[in-house]
């Protein structure tokens, strides 16, 4: 189905004639406190993201488009949590994916990836938008904005090679068709099915709308070089680090260090090592071992 020609029109299909919540069934009880109507926003947002993609003209080969369209479909659903009989409770998303569809492990883990990287991806475009893009060394020292450099950076190093699936599914994230379903403050199983076709949220105007929004973030991250940010090596490690501090073993303030050299690449993608050796000396050295 999501390898075929017309994937959305197939799972639309499967929500026009009832059987949504049978081939992409929730395990009991959220089944029952959704009721069947939660394919509605799934289609949506599923049909959102697909036309994204295709409007920016992603390459994506059969995997990959499975994992948008995968994780697109289970926006609504990625507040609900499972408790099985024995253990912890478990994502439902993840619950469907493995006992619903019977699909991977690695279908698991994208879905969930790429849904957390969406949001963290419209945050960082209303940074932009904020027009903190053009106060970054206010931001660096302290301003009130995150750094966007690091937000975008962080998101694909995370998502890696795949990162531009969730640019295209960021703006998707903001749309009513996506807010959780059945937990508090979501719209709920009746308003979903309201929205059976997203017929106003899937106008040309609200695509138009969320294509701008993707290549906004596409430019951004071109214009701070961070595209390739996901092969990048750090310019330190961890025993580079100890011997610069000069530090005798390693503790919970090296991974904070690692991480602050990470973050500076990201914001001076041409930075060098001796610049990046006086930022930590800078910033961690034995003066300023309380920020730590």
């Amino acid at each position: 189905m999501f390898n075929g020609p017309a994937p959305v029109e197939a799972v639309r299909l499967l929500h026009r004639l009832g059987l949504f919540p049978t081939v992409f069934a929730l395990p009991p009880p959220l089944d029952a406190r959704l009721g069947t109507g939660y394919g509605g926003p799934c289609v949506t947002t599923m049909a959102a993201a697909d036309a994204n993609a295709r409007a920016l003209g992603l390459e994506m080969d059969k995997e990959e488009r499975r994992f948008l369209l995968l994780a697109a479909l289970l926006l609504p659903l990625r507040g609900l949590q499972h408790q099985p009989p024995k253990g912890k409770p478990v994502p439902a998303t993840a619950a469907l994916i493995r006992d619903a569809l019977k699909w991977r492990v690695k279908d698991i883990e994208m879905s969930a990836a790429l849904a957390e990287a969406a949001v963290e991806l419209a945050a960082a475009h209303a940074v932009l938008v904020k027009g903190a893009a053009e106060g970054q060394a206010a931001a660096a020292d302290g301003g009130a904005e995150p750094d966007v450099r690091i937000m975008l950076g962080q998101v694909i190093r995370k998502l890696k090679q795949h990162w531009k699936l969730g640019v295209a599914l960021a703006p998707v994230v903001l749309t009513h068709a996506a807010e959780p379903l059945g937990v508090a403050g979501g719209s709920g199983a009746v308003a979903a099915a309201e929205t059976a076709d997203g017929e106003g949220e899937l106008s040309a105007a609200a695509e138009e709308a969320r294509l701008e929004m993707a290549r906004a973030l596409l430019a951004a991250v071109e214009a701070y070089g961070l595209s390739e940010c996901w092969t990048w090596k750090p310019l330190m490690d961890g025993k580079k680090v100890m011997t610069l501090l000069g530090w005798s073993k390693p503790g919970p303030e090296l991974g904070k260090v690692l991480a602050a050299v990470v973050d500076w690449q990201l914001q001076h993608p041409a930075g060098s090592l001796a610049e990046a050796e006086a930022m930590v000396r800078l910033r961690f050295g034995a003066d300023c071992a309380a920020e730590v």
